[in-house]
């Protein structure tokens, strides 16, 4: 019990961190604003481009998309803040838990992400009449914290790479873009090449998009398949992530570096 109170108390402290410089209207602008006025862009030009106005699956996925801002530029940007406060050699150099420490930087940027998602779902609804009612709401939204917990792993696994590279604001923009690009939301997968195919289906976010798509179909018999496989790319990204501090760690302990680069 007492570990489970300091895990959250923990993953509290590092988002009061992450938000303190920031008044209250600022953080709901920054964090809930500014990706709705991406998304409605997005899928503005998905209907002039496509020339459709069922706008359903763009809504679902851009709604998904709206994570990027949290768990990749918020969970990504975790071991480089850390650095800049002056904690980072604390976490590398004792023995706490260091998987422990990634996952509770990781509880408030999902929680943050999924409210996005819902709420980009109901303003798409409302703006682009995007008809939801033939839909199994509740695997739409098992579907969404699915997506969440995978790219809140991405962000760790990003956070991660933080420890071996000085160009995370590169590396980060990059990812969001590969995001955008190879999950989905704005065309589908298989009009890639084989190559950038098997590349989407290691991403995450793609399973969970797909499984809705089939569902916006009335397909559910590859539901539960492809939200499971979502679930163990997150567990994949995040045990990556360890893998990757766990290298660190052990290079900074021998050569009396904090940073691999």
């Amino acid at each position: 019990m007492n570990a489970i109170r300091r895990f959250f108390s923990e993953a509290f402290l590092s988002q009061k961190g992450r938000s303190a410089a920031f008044a209250a209207e600022e953080f709901v602008l920054f964090e809930i604003a500014y990706p709705l006025v991406t998304m409605i862009f997005y899928c503005l030009l998905a209907s002039f481009s496509f020339g459709t106005v069922r706008l359903e699956r763009w809504v679902i996925g851009n709604s998904f998309l709206l994570c990027t801002n949290a768990c990749v530029f918020g969970t990504g940007r975790v071991f480089a803040m850390e650095r800049y406060n002056g904690r980072l050699r604390s976490i590398i150099a004792s023995p706490c838990n260091k998987l422990a420490v990634l996952l509770s930087n990781g509880v408030f940027p999902m929680l943050f992400a999924l409210c996005a998602a819902v709420l980009g779902m109901l303003v798409g609804s409302v703006i682009f009449h995007a008809d939801f009612s033939g839909v199994n709401l509740v695997l739409v939204a098992v579907a969404a914290v699915c997506a969440m917990i995978s790219a809140t792993g991405f962000g760790l696994l990003l956070a991660s790479v933080c420890l071996i590279s000085d160009s995370m604001h590169l590396i980060l923009n990059i990812a969001a873009f590969l995001l955008m690009i190879f999950t989905g939301t704005e065309f589908p997968v298989e009009r890639l090449s084989f190559a950038g195919q098997v590349f989407a289906w290691m991403m995450p976010l793609t399973k969970s998009v797909r499984a809705t798509h089939l569902l916006l179909d009335g397909d559910s018999a590859s539901y539960v398949p492809l939200v499971c496989a979502e679930l163990l790319t997150a567990l994949a990204l995040v045990l990556l992530s360890f893998l990757i501090l766990r290298f660190a760690e052990t290079a900074a302990r021998k050569n009396g570096r904090f940073d691999l680069f």
